[in-house]
């Protein structure tokens, strides 16, 4: 696999469209190629020079696509479908309508996440600049009173004095920690699987991360059973593709399910897993009636709907509370500020 091959996702949104397009328009797959390889300088168009010549060598665009590692095996099959199949145009606009969709999810979820830690972010940026360069110049005047400061004043110089004297080392440690918390989720396979369980607990945002990764998984297998993928050779490539670990899982437990003779549905109700008691009934159901790729369809939809309003209650719930623990920072530190200013006034009057 040629990792630095790798394309982003909007990189195949636009190699998938296009792609259909030309295809849609009659023009041979050389031809197509060679028009998305017009600039060489894209990630696209290096993938599409590469792909191209793997084809003039006597490769179908599946097989050159596997071979060229810049696709996940996903991609690759549904192409492979296509071309067998004599489908090539609905397997395009079924992988481009699925990565518009996935995209504008991650979006949505990307959106609830970085808003939150942004606010805490320049929080702190703003109060360090405060606590270096504000406050110890009235600490000083502070202390020239010769009174005893209220002690809300006391702990804020407190924690200024501490961040002046021990800020570096403070935000160097903690600047090391997420970077081997990072390394630490990048070589421990039980440690990230532990991490992908716990974030899908996190109060407001662990809803939201769960239906995602559910909402991929059930499209996944909805597109590759409605291309033709027989359902063990589906979970096979979903085990091999998915980023979260407990979908991960999920999928290897339901392949070993089938593959012993059982059905999904039955798989879903002898463990305990994070599909909801609705989404099992329905796979069921799906499952008795030979519509098993348009329940998984169906729920993939479903749950991209929950997904999206959840994430839009999660920001309409964490924009107040944020602006309310950022009053409370503000609201502290002017205290702790009038305070003693209000106490020497009154002294004087007397």
């Amino acid at each position: 696999m040629q990792i630095f091959n790798r394309v982003t996702l909007t990189d195949k949104l636009f190699f998938a469209k296009h792609l259909a397009m030309f295809v849609r328009s009659g023009i041979p797959l050389n031809e197509a190629l060679l028009e998305l390889e017009d600039d060489k300088k894209s990630a696209v168009g290096r993938v599409a020079f590469r792909i191209r010549r793997h084809i003039e060598n006597g490769q179908s665009l599946g097989a050159a696509l596997a071979q060229d590692g810049s696709f996940d095996r996903f991609f690759s099959s549904i192409i492979e479908i296509g071309e067998t199949s004599g489908t090539l145009e609905r397997s395009l606009e079924f992988l481009a309508a699925k990565i518009a969709k996935e995209d504008a999810i991650n979006k949505k979820v990307r959106a609830t996440l970085y808003y939150p830690i942004l606010v805490v972010v320049i929080a702190f940026i703003i109060g360090g600049f405060v606590s270096f360069f504000v406050l110890p110049k009235l600490g000083d005047l502070f202390r020239s009173f010769g009174t005893q400061l209220p002690l809300i004043t006391r702990i804020l110089l407190f924690v200024a004095d501490s961040l002046r004297k021990y800020g570096v080392v403070m935000a160097a440690g903690v600047a090391g920690f997420f970077l081997l918390l990072r390394f630490v989720l990048t070589v421990s396979v039980p440690f990230r699987f532990f991490w992908h369980r716990v974030r899908m607990h996190i109060p407001i945002i662990g809803s939201v991360i769960k239906d995602a990764a559910l909402a991929a998984l059930c499209r996944n297998l909805g597109i590759m059973l409605g291309s033709g993928l027989m359902l063990e050779r589906a979970l096979l490539i979903e085990t091999e593709i998915a980023d979260d670990l407990v979908v991960k899982k999920i999928a290897t437990a339901l392949r070993q399910t089938v593959s012993q003779g059982k059905t999904i549905g039955e798989g879903l109700r002898s463990q305990k897993t994070i599909f909801p008691k609705i989404a099992t009934r329905m796979i069921s159901v799906g499952e008795a009636s030979g519509k098993l790729e348009e329940s998984f369809l169906y729920l993939a939809d479903y749950l991209e709907d929950e997904t999206e309003t959840q994430a839009k209650n999660a920001a309409a719930f964490l924009e107040p509370v944020l602006l309310l623990f950022i009053g409370l920072i503000v609201g502290f530190v002017a205290l702790a500020v009038i305070l003693p200013i209000y106490s020497l006034t009154g002294s004087i009057h007397q």
